[in-house]
């Protein structure tokens, strides 16, 4: 089946069900070996131009262009509708003139890429789920879990899902379990995680045999085993120890052994956790707003009281609170909608002090501040 013919069909049937949809009309010329050749390039471009409109505004991380690029190859999926006006041949490629309708809904596909990767813009995360037994030992990791928590971050378009596996620093259960607990701040990871975010959980597996009634008041036992999964989640914001979300999932599977049935009652809900990770991260995503974390170093503090005050007068800031202040170091927590390095030539622009960034992370900045 053709590409036109496909498009018809896709068409046909969003009529058919009656579904209103959003979207949005371009207007694009395409050129390709062949029409339907042509047409992919259309719809390419049409989709350019709308993500376009859309992220011009907005501070992408540095692989922006990957993301987009992911997108634009899947372009012909975000496409409703496509009316070619005209068509020529030129040396060998055909030329085409065409109105391509993309779908914007809020719901659609493309705005959910879009909105997660712009909203928390492709934030680091990391997954790390222990696994327990039956007294409430760790047991080192469950791989499972977090494969499949991390395949339904990669699916949304995250980029930067760090593989907890090659992280050093989370190979100690003991003091991954501690903060899990809430008695270990994610401080004691260390900065090299580079994580913006930590989704950490703990699994418990049982299983036990079947037994059915015997017809004579008692049960006799089968061949088969139950087995029961309990997981427990919670996301972390890694600059301020915040926990962000909360669930707990549970399953069941039923298999010939006890490890089988333990196996399958932990696929499914791994399954069933990777939803509910999905969910929480779309909750996120939908606050505009976010919390910026300054560490500012100063051996002056009028001078952070004149920082605090600069900060106020910057367009797009609605509150500045000083969170913690220990020597020449003060921590700040700044709310607003702008990405740290929009936020950092704003202030830099209207302030006379002067300033020097020692880092920066997605929702972090390091710097040193003083009179000039």
């Amino acid at each position: 089946m053709n590409f036109l013919k496909r498009i018809c069909l896709s068409a046909a049937f969003a009529m058919a069900v009656s579904v209103p949809v959003s979207a949005q009309q371009v207007m694009v010329d395409g050129m390709g070996a062949d029409k339907d050749s042509a047409m992919r390039d259309a719809s390419r471009q049409a989709v350019e131009q709308v993500v376009g409109t859309l992220v011009n505004s907005q501070t992408l991380v540095s692989n922006a262009m990957v993301q987009l690029d992911e997108i634009y190859t899947k372009s012909q999926g975000f496409v409703t509708g496509i009316e070619v006006l005209s068509q020529q041949n030129e040396g060998g490629m055909v030329h085409i003139k065409a109105r391509v309708d993309v779908n914007t809904s809020p719901d659609a596909q493309l705005m959910n890429r879009l909105n997660m990767i712009m909203m928390l813009n492709d934030p680091r995360i990391a997954v790390v789920i222990l696994k327990q037994d039956s007294y409430g030992n760790v047991q080192g990791h469950d791989l499972i879990s977090e494969s499949a928590l991390n395949d339904r971050l990669l699916n949304l378009g995250f980029s930067h899902v760090v593989d907890a596996g090659v992280a050093s620093q989370l190979n100690n259960s003991v003091l991954l379990n501690q903060i899990y607990n809430g008695t270990t701040g994610v401080s004691s990871i260390g900065t090299s995680l580079g994580a913006d975010y930590l989704v950490i959980g703990r699994t418990r597996l049982q299983s036990q045999q079947i037994s059915l009634p015997d017809g004579h008041g008692g049960y006799a036992p089968t061949l088969l085993k139950t087995g029961n999964a309990v997981l427990n989640i919670k996301v972390i914001k890694f600059d301020t120890g915040e926990i962000v979300g909360t669930y707990t999932t549970t399953a069941k599977g039923v298999e010939n052994s006890n490890e089988m049935a333990e196996q399958r009652a932990l696929e499914k809900t791994a399954a069933e956790a990777a939803q509910k990770l999905e969910e929480k991260f779309r909750h996120i995503s939908a606050d505009t707003s976010q919390h910026l974390q300054l560490e500012v170093h100063a051996s002056d503090y009028s001078a952070v009281e004149q920082l605090m005050q600069d900060i106020r007068q910057v367009s797009g800031v609605q509150n500045v609170t000083m969170r913690e202040k220990q020597g020449a170091k003060t921590i700040l927590s700044v709310d607003t909608t702008m990405k740290p390095g929009a936020f950092m030539q704003l202030l830099q622009n209207s302030s006379n002090l002067g300033f020097f960034v020692a880092g920066m992370t997605n929702n972090t900045v390091k710097m040193s501040v003083s009179r000039r």
